[in-house]
């Protein structure tokens, strides 16, 4: 197993809806994942770890019953989550904030094989743990799914350390911050159609024609019902037979000392200085690009417009909630920082924060040329379209912002050589295979209205917070 899990170990993370198009094959990110993990189950295990949306399926069934009982109680449950390890912490949860049920709008069943414990692994992350040990057995595993809803905390922002209640808080990473239930069925597969081939993503293949005749399929276990989980229809409570944790969506419990942080969470704090002829106030970052998800919220709530079709856009590709969001012009860039009661960074204050400030870093990770593990670009990945944010942890600013160089081409806030209907765009994009599109002093205009074909997005800045200095006085 263990030498199974060195060959494909991934980070596909899928989200669990329906109609979405094939996911990469593990095998097509191989040589990069060998790079990053050396075959090392235990380095793979941290990347895991830093997986904010983990599948459940196929996971412990104890683990599972911890979950359910969380739900019943209806307030937010404390998790400790390190490596391939989640543990519920049953005797911790929060003082405020409750889980509201919202039914799926799409319920067909879904079967996927997986041919291999790396597979196993790389699809359904912790569930994967569980299901590596049936490849000693079995050519195949069948694993049949259905979404019936999603258990979710509702009107409630970050989560501190001070807000849990309970004797086994101190253990306490993370908080389940939303639950989607169904139904799942998990069959092992012998014979000459086991292992089989198959596509990648939701659809998956099922046993293929061919193979009938000799091919077995002894069922392992299943939690509800995903045929019934199928039919079932709006309503405040899941089925009966729908009601099985899946997919678990993880938010880091907040030291409660962040409160007084110069920076909303999500920002990383830039020192100011003199750039050239100017003086920069200290001012506040996104640490990621903003994503799908993000904005989706600033669109449900009728502030934001939904962005254009394009080729490579993010927006409808239901993989990409984690992605920076596309194809959006400066206008509606503006509108979003607004709505979250940000705003677009100047060109002088990007650039800034990309250098690492004073140290006039040609990139913003140092002096090294880009590579695939630094930054997301064409060159390196030889894979069309955005990465998740933030998932090049080694390329980091001197203050800690992701994602400055390469995955999209970002907006700011100033005109491009002084005329308001273009603005500068900074950071180079995934399209890129030159390193001198991603250096930092790198000025790009376009038109404000333009929202480029799935390469260009952006992110937000803020003053910094107040911070008293006695008798009630700020500075």
């Amino acid at each position: 197993m263990a030498r199974a899990l060195g060959l494909r170990l991934g980070s596909a993370v899928l989200l669990l809806g329906l109609g979405c198009r094939p996911d990469p094959s593990p095998q097509e990110h191989a040589d990069e994942l060998v790079a990053i993990f050396g075959g090392d189950r235990g380095q793979a295990c941290k990347y895991v770890s830093s997986l904010s949306r983990p599948y459940v399926v196929g996971w412990d069934e104890l683990k599972l019953n911890d979950l359910q009982r969380a739900i019943d109680t209806g307030r937010p449950l404390a998790v400790r989550f390190e490596g391939c390890e989640l543990e519920p912490l049953l005797g911790c949860t929060a003082a405020t904030g409750r889980y509201g049920f919202s039914a799926a709008t799409m319920t067909k069943p879904q079967t996927i094989e997986l041919r291999s414990a790396a597979e196993a692994f790389t699809r359904f992350q912790l569930g994967g743990v569980g299901l590596e040990a049936h490849f000693d057995t079995y050519n195949a595993l069948e694993v049949t799914r259905a979404l019936g809803g999603t258990w979710e905390v509702g009107e409630h922002g970050d989560f501190f350390a001070d807000e849990f209640q309970g004797s086994r808080c101190a253990g306490a990473t993370h908080v389940v911050h939303a639950i989607d239930v169904g139904a799942y069925r998990v069959n092992g597969l012998t014979g000459a159609g086991g292992g089989g081939s198959a596509q990648g993503g939701v659809a998956g293949a099922q046993a293929g024609a061919g193979g009938e005749a000799t091919q077995s399929r002894a069922e392992l276990s299943h939690k509800g019902n995903p045929e019934v989980c199928g039919q079932s229809g709006w309503g405040n409570i899941p089925a009966t037979d729908c009601k099985t944790p899946l997919r678990l969506t993880l938010h880091p419990i907040r030291p409660a000392a962040e409160r007084e942080s110069l920076c909303p969470y999500g920002m990383q704090h830039i020192a100011g200085g003199r750039l050239g002829e100017l003086s920069l106030l200290d001012f506040c970052l996104d640490t990621t690009e903003v994503t799908v998800a993000a904005y989706r919220e600033c669109v449900e709530a009728g502030r934001c417009e939904t962005p254009p079709r394009s080729r490579y856009g993010t927006w409808r590709d239901p993989d990409a909630q984690q992605h920076p969001v596309t194809d959006v012009s400066w206008y509606d860039a503006t509108t979003y920082c607004e709505w979250a009661g940000r705003r677009l960074p100047t060109v002088e204050e990007w650039e800034w924060a990309a250098r690492g400030r004073d140290e006039a870093r040609p990139f913003p990770w140092g002096t090294r040329p880009p590579t695939s593990d630094l930054t997301c670009w064409r060159r390196e990945d030889g894979k069309l379209g955005t990465c998740v944010a933030g998932e090049r942890p080694l390329g980091p600013s001197r203050d800690g912002v992701l994602d400055l160089a390469g995955n999209v081409r970002e907006w700011t806030d100033t005109p491009f050589e002084g005329r308001r209907s273009k603005r500068a765009v900074m950071g180079g994009s995934w399209r890129d295979s030159d390193p001198a599109a991603l250096r930092v002093d790198r000025r790009q205009g376009l038109r404000a209205r333009d929202g480029g074909d799935g390469d260009l997005g952006f992110r937000c800045a803020a003053a910094v917070r107040p911070v008293e200095i006695g008798d009630g006085e700020e500075i």
